[in-house]
């Protein structure tokens, strides 16, 4: 009875070692996917907002400022 118990519960240990191995496996690959796909939207935005800023500046409008003016009359 010992030994069909130890033989249970090895299997057991086995099945759930591999399971975990497989969901790490694919939880890896979809996060690199996903850094992947990331990547490429943030290319993709930088190459447009350098082509905005290259068109503004040939046209010689002035780029927005990051900053934001600050009015007083409405605090």
């Amino acid at each position: 009875m010992g030994v069909s118990n130890f033989i249970v519960t090895v299997v057991g240990v086995g099945a759930i070692a591999m399971l975990m191995k497989t969901d790490v496996r694919t939880s890896a690959s979809m996060l690199r996917r996903n850094l992947r796909h990331i990547r490429s939207w943030m290319e993709e935005t930088a190459a447009t907002s350098e082509q905005t800023a290259t068109k503004q500046i040939k046209s010689g409008k002035k780029p927005p400022s990051s900053e934001s003016p600050v009015n007083d009359d409405k605090l």
